[in-house]
């Protein structure tokens, strides 16, 4: 592991430049333009931002990753390189979601497939996989490669933000709509059941936000953010208590466990995992577990997105199951 643990600076940070050039090219932009709003957020005075994202676990590619550079001048950014093919790929993945939920929008985990973003992965010097960088101000520091103890990979967290914190990185990111598929400002002018259910998500309410959500749904029965903000809500909701790590490594025996362990899946961002446990239940359930799992994979897809490859998918299962 780093020294970034002894440092409070970011001195030594990898070089981007043409990375960033190609990105804000690639998006009509210039690189003046791309970095102005991070230099206003940074002005005195300013209240921490507040970043829009789809999810706290996004993937980054050529197109999308200058939004993730300017947006590492708001929170902290963990930068986690791995390779499908990699074990020690797959055990960090769950470790480092998991922190990052656990933190509930002080931190943003975008994943790099080595395999077919190589030229993100050669910009940020990795050379292999898993490796995890730490993007703060736009500038990456490498932190660690290989897989690391969930207590280890905590204290690196921590320090993240203390860090990002010392240099006026202060912001938080909040799960919503992002139709341009990365982080973006939360629109001011959210409605008041909304904003309210923001608010609850965010000191950790999440009944408060359910009630909310589900207020919202009352007063106006098409609202799709609200649809989508209550399956999340009712998902967080379900997984506050749970033993994460727990119920990953367990093997599932009735359909209560089976939803238990996709709740937890498409929480940390495995959603196509999720919705395969919930399947594979579904097989060998009997009339009325199968509306039970039913019902539950419909609002996991909820969660997860309608346009999402993996809904899809799974959805085309589900089909084949019923018919």
């Amino acid at each position: 592991m780093s020294d970034f643990m002894n440092r409070a600076s970011l001195a030594g940070a990898v070089d981007l430049s043409s990375l960033r050039n190609k990105a804000t090219e690639q998006a009509g932009l210039s690189t003046a333009a791309a970095g102005s709003s991070a230099a206003n957020s940074a002005s005195a005075g300013q209240a921490p931002a507040t970043i829009k994202v789809a999810s706290l676990i996004l993937e980054a590619n050529e197109a999308n990753l200058q939004n993730y550079l300017t947006a590492s001048n708001s929170l902290p950014i963990v930068v986690e390189f791995y390779a499908s093919f990699s074990d020690d790929s797959k055990l960090l993945s769950e470790k480092l979601a998991v922190e990052t939920m656990n933190r509930n929008g002080t931190i943003l985990l975008v994943r790099v497939d080595v395999e077919t973003q190589g030229s993100i992965a050669a910009a940020f010097q990795v050379e292999g996989a898993p490796a995890v960088v730490a993007l703060i101000k736009g500038q990456p520091v490498p932190l660690f490669v290989g897989d690391q103890p969930a207590e280890a990979i905590g204290k690196v967290f921590d320090r993240i933000i203390e860090v990002a914190s010392e240099n006026g990185i202060t912001g938080r990111a909040a799960v919503g709509e992002d139709g341009a598929g990365g982080p973006g400002e939360i629109a001011p002018n959210l409605s008041p059941r909304h904003q309210a259910a923001y608010d609850a998500i965010d000191r950790g309410d999440y009944a408060g936000a359910v009630l909310e959500y589900e207020a919202a749904l009352n007063e106006s029965p098409a609202d799709a953010l609200a649809k989508a903000g209550l399956a999340q809500a009712k998902l967080l909701l379900r997984t506050a208590s749970l033993d994460i790590d727990a119920v990953i490594t367990s093997t599932p025996a009735s359909a209560i466990e089976s939803m238990r362990k996709a709740d937890v899946l498409v929480a940390i961002g495995h959603s196509d995992r999720g919705f395969n446990v919930l399947l594979d239940q579904f097989e060998i359930a009997d009339k009325d577990e199968k509306d039970v799992l039913r019902k539950h994979l419909l609002e996991l897809f909820d969660v997860a997105g309608g346009d999402a490859p993996e809904v899809a998918a799974a959805r085309r299962r589900l089909t084949l199951l019923l018919y």
